[in-house]
């Protein structure tokens, strides 16, 4: 992202609001202290649109256009409709005059405005276009077929679009996981429509996605459409806490959709001066002010587990049920590989108290490595994959040398790699039997052979040995026992080949080692520095009969790759660990903990290398922070806090920081020794293992003080509103696209 505002540890994230076309709903966002990014409408009059660019430039709110083509079409829409009637839309120079004007303010324009939905969409919204927007793609007979028939249409609209109507920035906005394919057809920004779907999943593409095509990634909120049934306490909540979340996930630019300004989704309509939108407003506000005050690291969050988006992978990750949009064969309607993903809704939930299965010194607490993991195109390049500790496949796949090779590659540097045999088949025909690379010979990467379809049935499994990696807790017990995991699956029959087998197939009490070898489910194998692990399966890893044992494979790998910093917590509790420095003091660390509960405080331990910073409150639908210096951890009351320094000699730590309100710090000593700690001048000494308080006053950053005022959340009044049309003073605001 261009021209990010430096903080002293960080960046500044943009913060903002979706407007009505012109320069009143400009100066919304900066009287109303919103932000300082906009999306709206390019307005129909010229003279108007260069004021617009003018206001932005000279108030520092950088400009976003939304789209000027009809979706699924080369046809001018929004700010085209009047002009194109009079036949004197701008010309591409003018449309550039007008983008040149706002300077380094101007950040671009959407175009492809869901494509996604040719995927995600109901079939009808797109047969023969019945939604008005997007038609369906053509038939396919094959997934590469039908990927590059919707890559094509993509392209072929950001070729129009950067060839008559202006080079770009261009952006892409959607709610699919579908991101890696945008960004291939030509999109130079990734930006997710949030609140419809699993907002975990997909904000995991979108920052998967972004990352393997080196762009940065945001989120708009759609609270309006998708936020609830009603506007109530809960939809506030709803979206104090999607904000916090896009926070934490590493969004560059934040900001609504709709739903701040008016709200009618309802019977009851909710004019601008309503005291609904009023809060909505206030929550917005006081986000915008907390971003302001406190920066973040760059880089995004530490992530450690990769689940791999694999190659001609059509799963569109909401509503839809047929893979790529295709409607005209039932072998495009989901299956196993689909269903896969639908594993990853226990990525995120704390182990059950009498699942036997659990062991380790800490229970499973409900959150992956660092508290985030990423979708990965398997695209991606090698060295963006050899970041991720642990690479996991679990939808569609279509294997290729190319892609063998890299994963290979992966491997022997260190990495660990789960897969499942239908992941390794090169077949594209859905509705054709899996047919392996290289015929099955998988020696390089899994040390063994698979043969072909193996033993099937109903069973259970039985896993009898320890992974060579010891913090891979796998459920071994004594041979003589019940079977586990009981389900109607289908083995690959393989022949082994340096692998060793974990686990194997299991129908009764008594049985030896070797009968449970003689039918691998699971198998290890060394590659280099690192592991890969073949679930011996016949199906993805989705199928009905598969999917209780691959949960809890999940969660073994979930735990044996976390990190050395983890909270530690219920289960509601999401957070995330940025890497940052401050001149002069050397690396620091922040933890991001945000509570997702509605009404229920939470209580979370913050473990650090094996010791604990105990008991930091953090209220419902809020976020503590806490700053990791060395052996001192330091975790605010109130997140609207900026570090300014922080220096230690011996067993003296020193810290300043600006600080909006008057509040309380929690002071943690994870050291072996006694450590006085110095905040703003107020000194306080805690015990090896200890922690204490610290009070501290408001202190202002004089470089921006005007977010530290003490009317800040309070809305001033606005003098240039049209009429709702519904009693109410407000603009008019009840679609989905600002216009």
């Amino acid at each position: 992202m261009k021209d990010l505002v430096p903080g002293r540890m960080g960046e500044h994230v943009k913060i903002g609001a979706s407007v009505p076309v012109g320069l009143d709903g400009c100066r919304l966002v900066k009287e109303l202290k919103l932000g300082n990014i906009l999306l709206t409408l390019l307005p129909t009059d010229k003279e108007e649109a260069m004021r617009v660019a003018e206001y932005c430039r000279e108030n520092g709110l950088y400009l976003i256009w939304s789209e000027l083509l009809y979706r699924g079409s080369k046809n001018l829409c929004w700010a085209a409709r009047r002009r194109m009637a009079r036949g004197d839309f701008y010309s591409k120079k003018e449309l550039e005059d007008i983008c040149r004007t706002a300077g380094k303010f101007y950040l671009g324009r959407m175009t492809i405005g869901e494509a996604g939905g040719m995927l995600y969409w109901p079939k009808e919204y797109t047969i023969n276009r019945r939604g008005g927007e997007w038609d369906a793609l053509p038939s396919a007979d094959t997934a590469d077929i039908a990927k590059q028939a919707y890559v094509d249409c993509l392209k072929s609209v950001i070729a129009y679009e950067r060839e008559k109507l202006g080079s770009g920035p261009l952006w892409d906005v959607d709610a699919s996981n579908t991101f890696k394919y945008h960004l291939e057809a030509g999109v130079d920004m990734p930006l997710l429509e949030q609140m419809p779907g699993d907002s975990a999943l997909m904000m995991a593409s979108l920052r998967g996605a972004a990352k393997a095509y080196g762009k940065p990634w945001s989120v708009h909120v759609a609270m309006s459409c998708y936020g609830g049934v009603n506007l109530d306490r809960l939809w506030l909540k709803r979206w104090k806490i999607s904000l916090l979340f896009d926070y934490i996930a590493g969004c560059s630019l934040i900001y609504p959709e709709s739903g701040h300004f008016t709200y009618d989704q309802t019977v009851k309509q909710f004019g601008f001066s309503s005291s609904e939108m009023l809060e909505a407003r206030r929550i917005l506000r006081e986000f915008n002010q907390f971003s302001q005050i406190h920066s973040r690291p760059v880089g995004g969050p530490r992530v450690k587990l990769g689940i791999i988006y694999g190659n001609l992978d059509g799963y569109p990750g909401l509503w839809n049920k047929y893979a790529w949009g295709q409607y005209h064969d039932g072998k495009w309607q989901f299956g196993p590989a689909e269903y896969g993903w639908e594993l990853l809704d226990d990525i995120h939930k704390k182990g059950r108290w009498d699942d036997e299965n659990i062991q380790g010194g800490t229970d499973f607490y409900g959150n992956p490595p660092y508290g985030q993991y990423d979708v990965v195109p398997i695209e991606a390049p090698i060295d963006i994959l050899r970041e991720y500790s642990a690479l996991v496949f679990l939808g569609w796949n279509t294997m290729t040398e190319e892609i063998y090779q890299k994963l290979c590659s992966y491997v022997k540097e260190g990495g660990h790699l789960f897969m499942s045999v239908p992941h390794l088949s090169t077949e594209t025909d859905r509705g054709k039997e899996i047919k392996l690379l290289r015929d099955g010979d998988l020696r390089e990467l899994f040390g063994l052979i698979v043969k072909g379809r193996g033993q099937d049935g109903v069973a259970g499994i039985k896993t009898i040995k320890h992974s060579s990696l010891p913090e891979y807790k796998m459920p071994v017990w004594r041979v003589q026992t019940d079977p586990r995991f009981l389900g109607d699956r289908s083995l690959a029959q393989v022949e082994l080949h340096g692998a060793r087998v974990l686990s194997g197939w299991s129908d009764f009490y008594v049985q030896t080692e070797e009968d449970v070898e003689r039918h691998p489910v699971l198998t290890e194998y060394s590659l280099g520095a690192g592991k890969s692990f073949l679930l011996c399966s016949w199906d993805y890893p989705g199928d009905k009969g598969w999917a209780p044992y691959m949960k809890d494979l999940l969660r073994i790998i979930s735990y044996g790759e976390q990190g050395d910093i983890r909270v530690i917590s219920g289960d509601k509790i999401r957070y995330a660990v940025y890497d940052g420095k401050l001149p002069g003091s050397g690396s620091i660390e922040v933890a991001y903990i945000v509570n997702t509960e509605y009404d229920t405080p939470q209580i979370v331990d913050l473990w650090i290398k094996g010791k604990l910073c105990r008991r930091i409150l953090v209220e419902p639908s809020e976020m503590r922070l806490a700053y990791i210096l060395n052996d001192i951890v330091i975790s605010p009351e109130d997140r609207g806090v900026e570090l300014e320094g922080y220096g230690q000699d011996g067993t003296r730590c020193r810290i300043s920081m600006f600080s909006r309100s008057t509040g309380k710090i929690q002071v943690f000593n994870i050291s072996d020794n006694p450590v006085t700690v110095s905040v703003n001048g107020r000194d306080i000494t805690v015990g090896a293992d200890e922690s204490g308080i610290v009070d501290v006053t408001c202190r202002i950053d004089p470089d921006r003080p005007e977010f530290y005022a003490e009317d800040f959340l309070k809305e001033p009044s606005v003098d240039h509103l049209r009429r709702d049309g519904s009693g109410n003073d407000g603009m008019a605001w009840t679609g989905r696209t600002p216009y």
